[in-house]
């Protein structure tokens, strides 16, 4: 009902602005160009924002909502500055929004207020999360160190650079800080499952498993460990193991076509990389 009175109202404004167009030249011998562009100015914000009735948008999420979902990350960023704890918000829900332009101009207009740790680290995490996402590994690096040289570290900033690491092919770097991750928060699943991972891009099938294994301890449902788990026992051609985290993997949402075509992948594809990364300290 509101959407249709809206139309309508814009409808009316259209007919009206066309009406006034037309009834200024007949009957004040206007030039037709004299006011054409606002007349034309107008009527394409009417239909814009007819447009805009008529396509259903989904409904935004609330600032609350991203304030109770990102509480380890904010702490008390900006707590003395309602404004700035507001724009920070803004940009976080803009990043989850995939508007990352705008997030960027939000975050960069905040760097320079910030005065606490908590400020630093909030809005640093979420510039290198834009970067890491628009395949700016690089700037998302510099910023992760420029938190750690701070002396503001944590399980999630080790975490994410290593990730970092990993996608610019600095293999040592990327397991590095995911070891360092692991020690600021030993119940961290997640971390397990990408320290394994990349062992198995090494071809390191045994540390692999141990922290894979480790993950699932952690998080029994845990779908990524026991799928990589199920791909190296089939490597191994361990058909008992294989079977074992098959059906963990399969209970915890994998997809059997899935992971009988990455099996497949790897069984082709799965050698030695052979580039000059050396990893023969073990924690």
């Amino acid at each position: 009902m509101k959407k249709g009175i809206i139309i309508a109202i814009l409808a009316v404004l259209i007919i009206a602005v066309v009406g006034v167009y037309v009834f200024d030249i007949v009957r004040n011998d206007t030039e037709p160009t004299k006011h054409l562009f606002s007349a034309l100015a107008a009527v394409v914000l009417c239909i814009g924002g007819m447009i805009r009735a008529c396509v259903p948008l989904g409904k935004r999420k609330s600032l609350s909502f991203y304030e109770s979902q990102y509480t380890d990350v904010l702490k008390n960023a900006f707590s003395n500055s309602p404004f700035n704890r507001k724009k920070l918000l803004c940009a976080i829900r803009l990043y989850n929004e995939d508007n990352f332009d705008k997030a960027l101009k939000y975050l960069g207009q905040l760097q320079p207020e910030c005065k606490e740790k908590d400020d630093f680290e909030a809005v640093g995490i979420f510039l290198a999360l834009i970067f890491t996402d628009t395949e700016c590994y690089e700037d998302a690096a510099t910023i992760y160190g420029q938190l750690i040289d701070m002396g503001i570290t944590s399980s999630r900033i080790y975490s994410n650079l290593g990730h970092v690491h990993s996608q610019m092919g600095n293999k040592g770097e990327a397991i590095a800080n995911l070891r360092l991750a692991i020690q600021n928060d030993p119940k961290n699943a997640y971390t397990y499952n990408n320290l394994a991972s990349l062992y198995f891009d090494t071809y390191d099938f045994e540390r692999a498993k141990r922290y894979a294994k480790e993950a699932l301890d952690i998080n029994h449902k845990l779908r990524q460990s026991a799928s990589l788990l199920a791909i190296i026992y089939a490597l191994e051609e361990n058909a008992e193991e294989q079977k074992k985290y098959t059906h963990i993997a399969l209970s915890c949402g994998e997809k059997l076509e899935t992971l009988q075509n990455a099996i497949a992948h790897f069984k082709v594809n799965a050698v030695p990389e052979e580039d000059g990364t050396e990893e023969n300290t073990e924690e």
